[in-house]
């Protein structure tokens, strides 16, 4: 009788996971784009694992930055910035040679000129993130104060803007076309690290699986 009564009493198991959409991705968790031809051929059908998740600051408003890896060695970055049609912008950092190959660099040294009216159209759509491009880009943002925090501050408010706890200090440039689905992002750090991200923003059901880690 004691067996049974104590059978009875247990405690219903704690509820799983819910992963319904992008936004609630955490490190670990895998993702599927979709196989849509208007998805950037680097991502299209691409299966990517969540390895990494970090905040970015403004001083107005904060968001998460998730990086995720697949089977070749090109990083993918999702980002969940405000945007009045709730579109997940999709990232890939360029690299130097990137920048050269897609961008004059004498129309890209101009973003970093005051005032900051930059306008850059790219030399070619003939490269592999071609489909990313805008067919022109204008400078939106100029030396825009901002912390990086190796952190995930979903939910939560990350240190106080001007605490001195604050994450890794970087000034942003940003440049937007294709009636702002099409963006180009600068962050240039204290120490003059600089990373160059091509950027297209996508509805959320480009992304046409999710699995949570283990599962």
């Amino acid at each position: 009788m004691s067996f049974l009564s104590s059978l009875f009493k247990k405690k219903p198991a704690a509820p799983t996971r819910v992963l319904n959409e992008p936004k609630q991705l955490l490190q670990g968790d895998i993702f599927c784009f979709g196989d849509s031809f208007a998805l950037p051929e680097a991502m299209r059908k691409q299966q990517l694992q969540v390895t990494d998740i970090i905040t970015v600051e403004f001083q107005y408003e904060h968001y998460i930055q998730l990086t995720s890896q697949g089977a070749n060695d090109k990083l993918v970055y999702l980002s969940f910035p405000k945007n009045p049609k709730n579109l997940i912008k999709c990232s890939l950092l360029l690299s130097r040679a990137e920048v050269e190959a897609l961008f004059d660099l004498d129309a890209f040294s101009e973003i970093f000129e005051a005032p900051g009216k930059a306008r850059l159209v790219p030399l070619t759509e003939q490269h592999n993130y071609g489909d990313m491009l805008a067919t022109e880009y204008i400078q939106q943002d100029f030396e825009t104060s901002g912390y990086i925090h190796q952190a995930d501050y979903r939910g939560t408010q990350p240190p106080q803007f001007t605490d001195q706890n604050h994450g890794r200090e970087f000034q942003y440039f940003s440049l937007e076309g294709n009636k702002e689905l099409r963006s180009i992002d600068i962050f240039i750090f204290e120490n003059g690290d600089t990373d160059v991200y091509l950027s297209s923003f996508r509805p959320a059901n480009d992304i046409a699986e999710l699995w949570i880690k283990g599962e």
